[in-house]
C-alpha cells in the first residue's frame, strides 16, 4: 500500500512538472506569435489604409475583430483569453497597446508598434530564460527525492 502511494505521488508531482514546463513554453510561443501578428499589421499599415479592425483580422487566434465596437476593447477581449498563459505584466503591456493604437497618423503608429513590438520582444526573452531554468528544474525535481513514508 504504502509503495503504491509512493508511486501514485511521484506520478502526480510529475504530472505537474511536466504541466508547467508546458505552460512556460506555451508563453514564450504565444509571446513570440504576438510578436509576429504585431509586425504582420505594421507591414500592411505601410501599403494599405485599412482599419485597424481590418488589419488585425487576420489574426493568430481567429478573433473576429469588427468596426463596431473600439479596438482597444476588442483587442483587450483577446488578449484576456490567454490570461492564465501570460503574465500580468504581458497583458498590462498589451492592454497598454490597444490604448494607444489607431489616436494618430500611419508614421507614429508605426513607431507605436515598433515600440511595442520591443518591450514584447524582452518579455518574450524573459519568458524563454525562465522556461530554460525553471522547466528544467519543474520537470526534474519530482524524480529527485521520493518521499519515505515509514
Amino acid at each position: 500500500m504504502k509503495l503504491l502511494l509512493c508511486m501514485v505521488v511521484i506520478g502526480a508531482s510529475l504530472a505537474v512538472g511536466l504541466w508547467l514546463s508546458m505552460r512556460l513554453s506555451e508563453r514564450t510561443k504565444l509571446l513570440g506569435s504576438y510578436i509576429t501578428l504585431l509586425q504582420e499589421v505594421a507591414l500592411k499599415m505601410t501599403y494599405t489604409s485599412d482599419s485597424l479592425a481590418k488589419l488585425f483580422a487576420d489574426n493568430f487566434a481567429g478573433y473576429p475583430f469588427t468596426d463596431k465596437k473600439p479596438f482597444a476593447e476588442q483587442f483587450t477581449e483577446m488578449t484576456r483569453r490567454y490570461q492564465g498563459i501570460l503574465s500580468a505584466e504581458d497583458c498590462g503591456i498589451l492592454e497598454d497597446f490597444s490604448r494607444g493604437l489607431g489616436d494618430s497618423d500611419t508614421g507614429t503608429q508605426l513607431k507605436h508598434i515598433q515600440l511595442y513590438t520591443g518591450l514584447l520582444t524582452g518579455q518574450r526573452n524573459k519568458a524563454q530564460q525562465a522556461a530554460e531554468e525553471k522547466g528544467r528544474l519543474y520537470r526534474i525535481l519530482p524524480r529527485e527525492s521520493p518521499p519515505q513514508f515509514y
